[in-house]
């Protein structure tokens, strides 16, 4: 919402709120003054007002109470003569009520109201005379224009009946009475004669209202205000517009508040109050007038326009308002020509800074003339540009180290790569190597399965051999007759034993080349579970490489991260920096990507490897075990070999002493018998040759299996 007040200029954006600081402050001094002098002008009018109506109200409360104090000191002369005895004639008094309202031009008339026989006791001698009435009793008046002789048509009217009533003085409301054709405002004042706590009469004076309405009307209240008089019951007595004269304010609702106002003027309390009329708003103040002796009171009213009462606080606030807005000007003009002193060496250090953000940092900054925090701000701006430059020098620093870094990454990739190419060729040699040994088990297996056949075949000749000794031993009794026959046998005996001989011989040698085979597996065996730990340590190798490659991507990517921080302090003039630094960033990010995706590959490497020399390891067991079965198998042979050996120089001696065996039969005999022997143990022998061959022909096909799954492994 106040984005227009972040777009303004310095100078604006000082004097706007300054402006509205100003207008709010004076607007509320001024409200304030003006607030205040209203209220200690218009208090100030109220108390004048109130001080005008009380001096008014002095002079019409003596003029009322001037026929109050008439009559009652005539009713207390009165009283005196009746306490006395002293009773003066009826004309006697009537001559004194003349001399009353005659010495007093104020009056208009005098006169004294008694009850019957109250006075002198002698109503009935005067009745029909002047001042009584038919019945004699003594209601006698004087008035200086009235025909009135007695008050006989009087006695009911409240001047009379109000006495009587309360035995207190009385002045009765306003009524018009008529002299010489013409009708005269008038007010009666009357005093209870009173004896003995005994009402006896009263005495009455008239008064004339006609000066004291002029008085009234002549009150000067402001320029057109004015002031009236009214009974406690709100009967107008005198007023400026005789139209309201002789009505009840009370009926024609001419109060705020009537309640309160009938509940002061009984109480005989001021009253104030603020009307609004067709004419404006006006002040209305009620003095109370008291009545000697009595609880009446009139009121006189102050009425007053609150424009003339504020009048002078009106002038004071049109003064107040031009006076503040003129010192709102003069500051205004101060403070712009402050600001703009102040925010002139602002704007040339901002023009040149907008010069430097071009890429101009040879800028010079003339600054002599500049103070306070104007010279430190281009104090800050200098250190600000040497700062720039500076920091453009290690931007350049720092990214042809980042060069510098991603030349080192390249090369070690170019290691990691040459390193993973000898692991791919270790892995060959080493599958190279697993083909090998599954050919030299092949070979193992191929050799035993023959090498069984012949101990098989050599089992048969063994048994053959045994056979014919037994049909030699069965022929002994014969041998004499049958010499040839036996020569004949015992030249097949000794070709036999030749053959076995030499398919023994045989089969030692295929034992002894299983062996050098199997000793040939076992020992490349081992030079594959060495080069597989070699592997291994390789392996590590990279893994420890690509640490360090990934270290330097790592310090790479942090110093392309601030070559890019300082070419973003270098502004405009370090963008290009920048973008070399987000390049380097991104090829230190690259070179992280792919030493994770080698270090991924190593650890497979390395998984493989360690189930490989796993397997190597069991192939070496179970090669040893091999080996040793073999080394057995190759000492029974050479036993088997001796035996045929043994078995063959018997045959020949057999063979050579043939012509003797007639004679020594029975030393042919005892030869067959241990040939026999000879027999068994060499069937024996071949029985656990043929069993160790069949052991090492299943050693071989374990081996050739264990092979096959080093290769799918």
């Amino acid at each position: 919402m106040l984005a227009w007040y972040r777009h303004l200029r310095m100078t604006p954006k000082i004097v706007l709120p300054v402006t509205i600081v100003l207008v709010v402050i004076l607007s509320f001094l001024t409200w304030q003054i003006q607030s205040k002098s209203s209220q200690a002008i218009e208090s100030v009018a109220k108390r004048e007002l109130s001080a005008l109506a009380a001096q008014n109200g002095n002079f019409v409360r003596s003029l009322l109470n001037m026929a109050v104090n008439e009559a009652g000191a005539l009713a207390d002369s009165l009283e005196q003569s009746l306490k006395k005895g002293v009773i003066p004639s009826r004309e006697t008094l009537m001559a004194m009520e003349e001399g009353l309202h005659l010495g007093n031009p104020e009056l208009f008339g005098c006169g004294v109201m008694w009850e019957p026989n109250a006075f002198d006791g002698k109503d009935e001698a005067y009745r029909g005379v002047p001042g009584s009435n038919a019945e004699g009793r003594f209601l006698s008046y004087s008035s200086a224009g009235a025909a009135i002789t007695d008050l006989g048509d009087q006695l009911e009217k409240s001047y009379y009946t109000v006495p009587k009533k309360t035995l207190a003085p009385y002045l009765s409301d306003p009524y018009p009475f008529t002299v010489n054709g013409k009708p005269i405002p008038m007010s009666t004042a009357s005093y209870p004669i009173i004896v003995d706590n005994v009402f006896r009469g009263t005495v009455v004076v008239d008064l004339s209202l006609a000066k004291l309405e002029e008085i009234i009307t002549g009150i000067a209240v402001y320029d057109s205000g004015y002031a009236g008089l009214i009974t406690d019951l709100g009967l107008v007595v005198a007023h400026k517009s005789k139209d309201l004269e002789g009505k009840n304010l009370f009926d024609i609702n001419r109060f705020n508040d009537p309640t309160a106002a009938a509940k002061a003027f009984k109480a005989g309390k001021a009253y104030t109050e603020e009307v609004n009329t067709k004419e404006g708003r006006v002040f209305r103040y009620y003095q109370p007038i008291t009545i000697r002796g009595s609880s009446q009171h009139w009121y006189l009213a102050v009425i007053a326009p609150m424009d003339e009462v504020l009048a002078q606080a009106n002038s004071i606030s049109r003064m107040t308002i031009a006076l503040c807005v003129a010192t709102l000007v003069v500051l205004l003009v101060v403070i712009f020509l402050l600001i703009r002193s102040s925010v002139k060496p602002i704007n040339y250090l901002a023009r040149t800074a907008e010069i430097i953000a071009d890429g101009n940092l040879e800028q010079p900054i003339e600054d002599e003339r500049f103070g306070g925090e104007v010279k430190m701000l281009s104090t800050s701006l200098k250190k600000m540009i040497a700062s720039l430059v500076e920091g453009i020098k290690k931007a350049e620093a720092l990214s042809a180290s980042a060069q510098e870094e991603s030349r080192k990454a390249q090369e070690a990739m170019t290691q990691a790569e040459a390193a993973s190419k000898e692991a791919q060729a270790k892995t060959q040699t080493m599958l190279t190597a697993a083909d090998k040994l599954e050919e030299v088990g092949n070979v193992v297996s191929s050799a035993s399965s023959e090498l069984s056949a012949q101990i098989e075949q050599s089992d048969r000749g063994a048994a053959e051999s045994a056979q014919r000794l037994s049909e030699a031993a069965t022929a002994m009794n014969e041998m004499n007759a049958t010499v040839q026959e036996v020569a004949k046998n015992a030249g097949s005996a000794s070709t036999a034993s030749a053959d076995t001989k030499e398919k023994a011989e045989a089969g030692a040698q295929v034992v002894a080349k299983a062996v050098r085979s199997i000793e040939q597996v076992h020992q490349m065996s081992l030079e594959l579970k060495g080069d597989m730990t070699q592997l291994n340590e390789h392996a590590q190798d990279i893994t420890r490489i690509m640490g360090v490659i990934s270290d330097i991507a790592d310090q790479t990517n942090l110093l392309a991260l601030n070559a890019a921080i300082e070419a973003a302090r270098a502004g405009e003039a370090g963008r290009g920096f920048a973008v070399v630094a987000d390049e380097v960033r991104k090829l230190a990010e690259k070179t992280m990507a792919s030493t994770n995706d080698v270090g991924n590959a190593i650890k497979a490497i390395q998984e493989s490897t360690a189930k490989s020399m796993t397997g190597v390891d069991n192939a070496v067991e179970r090669i040893g075990e091999a080996t040793e079965l073999a080394s057995q198998s190759g000492a029974a042979l050479e036993e088997i070999v001796a035996t045929v050996e043994t078995t063959a120089d018997q045959v020949n001696a057999i063979a050579t002493a043939s012509e003797e065996q007639s004679a020594a039969s029975e030393e042919i005999n005892q030869s067959i018998v241990q040939v026999n022997d000879m027999s068994r143990q060499t069937a024996e022998a071949m029985a656990e040759a043929a069993r160790a061959v069949s052991d090492l022909a299943a050693q071989a096909h374990g081996l050739t299996e264990l092979i096959e799954a080093m290769k799918k492994g």
